[in-house]
């Protein structure tokens, strides 16, 4: 695949480090791409600080300033990288790729002179620290399509996945989504949590602890938890698959969140068994209550099937008028149009409309990229921006409301500014 930079980038300007000057570039943040005289990759990054960032990478050496050429994996301090061996060995066979090594000072890294290796200079604006990890990503997964896993300042989310119709139902941890048949529910922020929600549901639902055993029903033998009255059997034949693929699925839509009707059934069922003295049966029930508490933990706060993960998550635009919004539907990230704060009124009917639109079907790799990159700033401690569940759109004057107070800046009181310094 011929990657077309300019259908990444929507600014560019030539290097000429002939004229001893540097053209013009912004001093807010975006994704950066340097490339030669053939236009051949030769480094690409984020920064806070596009025109401190690129001329850094410019400045010629001199005395002690050294600069790493492309594929030493500079910039990582701004979260980007340069070529890879696979980037430089497509440019032999006339794709993408990088310039040969220069030679230079130092043990185990080659030196060069950038500036007079560089002739391009592409970036794409970004104003704030998601929008830079989203355009990073974007861009980095089609120019370094092998290794853009390694440079992104965000690691996987993890999933659960189950299909209770399949031949050996069984809910499965991964960090990919998985296509159709099935529901997959997330996302989770550790593949701990993943397993330990597994587990919880697995006790709350009496389900095969071994599944290397039920994939030998019906010649399977039962383990200690059936003996415990804690599993039903279905690896040697004491249920048919058809009772336990019945039991898969009732467990599936309690994990999804449809809960109360289930915990109300059990709480009937605790204190019919003690009315009728069978109190070892309520203690039981009472225990599986118990266990399924586990499942309000904050980990789990975000978990649903994935077909429903979605948010509006508003972040700061250009200056301090402006905001941008990103349109999380089914896990797939779209971004939207920087808007002035004075225009939210205009613009918070036509935000609701396109997250109720949901846009078709994507490859789930990509899918479960958005997922992992929404995830991360989901799960921080201190949100970056505004982030809104579908639920919280009940109208545009509210979700206009929501934003300004959220972005407006403070003003401070006449008294205070007009007051001397002390």
């Amino acid at each position: 695949m011929v990657v077309r930079w300019d259908e990444l980038f929507s600014k560019r300007i030539e290097h000429r480090p002939e004229t001893g000057e540097k053209a013009a570039l912004p001093t807010g943040g975006g994704v950066y791409l340097l490339t030669d005289e053939q236009d051949r990759l030769v480094q690409l990054a984020s920064a806070a600080d596009l025109r401190r960032a690129v001329w850094t990478r410019l400045t010629r050496p001199g005395g002690d300033e050294e600069v790493a050429v492309a594929g030493d994996g500079g910039g990582a301090e701004e979260g980007g990288q340069g070529c890879p061996p696979p980037v430089r060995e497509a440019a032999e066979e006339g794709g993408q790729g990088c310039p040969p090594p220069m030679g230079g000072r130092g043990v185990g890294r080659r030196r060069a002179d950038l500036s007079q290796i560089v002739r391009y200079i592409r970036w794409q604006p970004t104003h704030s620290v998601f929008e830079a990890t989203f355009e990073y990503h974007r861009i980095a997964r089609q120019v370094l399509p092998e290794t853009y896993l390694e440079n992104l300042a965000f690691g996987p989310a993890w999933f659960v996945h189950v299909d209770p119709e399949a031949a050996i139902p069984r809910f499965i941890v991964g960090k990919i989504i998985p296509p159709p048949p099935g529901t997959t529910l997330g996302p989770f922020a550790t593949q701990q949590d993943a397993n330990r929600f597994v587990q919880t549901i697995g006790d709350a639902f009496d389900l095969c602890r071994y599944v290397h055993i039920l994939e030998q029903v019906p010649h399977g033998q039962a383990c200690a938890y059936f003996e415990m009255g804690r599993c039903p059997a279905p690896c040697d034949g004491s249920i048919p698959m058809s009772q336990y693929r019945g039991m898969m699925a009732t467990a599936l839509r309690f994990a999804a969140g449809e809960r109360d009707a289930i915990r109300r059934e059990w709480e009937d069922q605790m204190r019919e068994a003690a009315s009728g003295l069978a109190f070892e049966r309520a203690a039981a029930i009472k225990l599986r209550l118990e266990r399924i508490k586990e499942l309000d933990h904050a980990a789990f706060r975000f978990v649903r099937p994935i077909d429903r993960f979605s948010w509006l998550i508003v972040q700061r635009g250009g200056g301090r008028t402006r905001v941008k919004p990103f349109f999380v539907r089914r896990g797939w990230i779209d971004r939207g149009e920087m808007v002035k704060l004075k225009d939210l009124d205009r613009v918070a009917a036509e935000w609701i409309a396109r997250m109720v639109d949901r846009p078709s079907s994507t490859p789930a790799p990509e899918v479960s990229e958005h997922v992992w990159l929404a995830s991360h700033f989901l799960f921080r401690r201190e949100r970056m921006g505004l982030f809104l569940h579908p639920s919280e759109l009940t109208d545009a004057a509210g979700l206009a409301d929501r934003v300004r107070q959220a972005f407006v800046p403070e003003r401070k009181p006449a008294d205070a500014e007009s007051s001397p310094p002390m």
